[in-house]
């Protein structure tokens, strides 16, 4: 996601304006009109009630009917590409939400004729989480690794050792691009005690791991670090309001996106029956390099109806992630606005994060034991660890993980 502000510009009602435009004029407004659906879709989704493949499907019905033939397949092939969550797909609906937001804003990058990052694979779970290496010495385990567009580049499995990694792609199977599987024991990945885990690796990246949980396998640090109340997050732009009837209320939503060791805040506007809408993202937190931000403790989402008639306005909020909301206008006669100004004031944010070097992060331990049965001496010995770790992080759960518990592996 990039922290630029699409500006939209107004579109003229005339009828006798549109038929006299040029090819060109029409074609802009085509693109003013996609732009706007792609716009008004990742606000929907920044809702954490929101259906992802609905969201997706009122845009694809909303479309122009002469809108860029590339938008309309790409959304179409999403829908038909991704699986229900459920059993045989253990991912969280947040995911499908995540991976229709990437693809919205790829998109917008299509309509603009701006070069797009190449789409890559995403993982949302793994069962089990962790691997209890003792175990699969005697009884051998299947690793079910589940994201989106695994068939989209070369996948690579390694296994990370203290001396460095181990390639062991022969042991991966694409059982399809939304599921691998990798067997660990007999006839697969070698359960040596001083492995570490598992890595899912393209582009000569490692983008995802699995514990491999041994002897030696300690709990890893981790702490809440606090992004300070009172940053802002601003959107300015027209919003081609040709009459202060014509919008009697502008839409916000603001939520939080993060990866790695980075936080970013998603800030959209919609100025209900108006011709324009905007979304951007902008950086708001990075923590130490060498940490993995695990998850946020609090609300990771806020909306707001912000009324048209009575500009500047000041909404105080008593909690969520946005504590206030304020709101300007640039009239520049009594029924014309030219421009609006949403400013969104956070609270604090409390982000978990994690130096996830050689050990097992207490949130992967905690959900790797809802439904893996580790050996006694190994659940003894780290239990020990975990009650040393602050129980609002232990309590967090990861990303993307389902809803409910897992049954227990065998």
């Amino acid at each position: 996601m990039r922290a630029t502000i699409w500006v939209l510009a107004s579109i003229a009602c005339a009828n006798t304006a549109s038929l006299a435009r040029s090819p060109s004029s029409q074609a802009d407004d085509t693109r003013i009109a996609t732009l706007r659906v792609l716009d008004d879709a990742v606000r929907g989704l920044g809702r954490v009630d929101a259906d992802g493949q609905q969201v997706v499907r009122d845009a694809i019905a909303r479309l122009p009917s002469n809108a860029d033939s590339r938008v309309r397949t790409q959304l179409g092939t999403f829908l038909a590409r991704i699986p229900q969550p459920g059993a045989a797909f253990p991912c969280s609906d947040g995911f499908i939400r995540a991976r229709a937001e990437q693809l919205l804003w790829r998109l917008r990058d299509v309509v603009l004729d701006i070069q797009t990052r190449p789409i890559e694979p995403s993982v949302c779970y793994a069962v089990p989480f962790a691997v209890d290496l003792m175990r699969a010495r005697t009884t051998a385990s299947v690793v079910d690794i589940y994201g989106y567009d695994f068939d989209a580049t070369s996948l690579q499995l390694v296994v990370v050792t203290p001396d460095g990694f181990v390639d062991v792609t022969p042991s991966l199977v694409v059982a399809s691009h939304t599921h691998l599987t990798v067997r660990v024991g007999e006839n697969g990945v070698s359960t040596t005690a001083t492995n570490q885990a598992l890595g899912l690796a393209w582009g000569h990246v490692i983008h995802y791991r699995v514990p491999l949980v041994g002897p030696t396998t300690h709990i890893c640090s981790s702490r809440v670090e606090t992004i300070p109340a009172g940053r802002t997050v601003r959107y300015t732009d027209s919003l081609g309001i040709t009459s202060r009837r014509e919008a009697d209320r502008t839409d916000a939503t603001m939520h939080l996106d993060y990866s790695s060791n980075l936080v970013q805040a998603v800030l959209c506007v919609t100025a209900a029956n108006a011709a324009a809408s905007g979304c951007f993202s902008e950086f708001l937190y990075t923590t130490d390099s060498e940490r993995v931000i695990e998850g946020v403790l609090g609300p990771i989402s806020s909306q707001i109806s912000l009324p048209r008639g009575h500009w500047p306005l000041s909404v105080r909020v008593q909690r969520g992630l946005v504590r206030h909301w304020s709101a300007a206008g640039s009239p520049s006669n009594s029924v014309t606005i030219d421009s609006a100004s949403i400013v969104a004031q956070l609270d604090s944010i409390k982000v978990v994060s994690t130096n996830a070097e050689a050990c097992l992060s207490p949130i992967a331990y905690a959900e790797a034991k809802r439904a893996t049965a580790f050996s006694v001496e190994t659940r003894q010995l780290l239990d020990a660890e975990l009650r040393r770790v602050d129980r609002a992080i232990v309590k967090l759960r990861p990303r993307f993980a389902p809803p409910g518990a897992l049954p227990l592996t065998k």
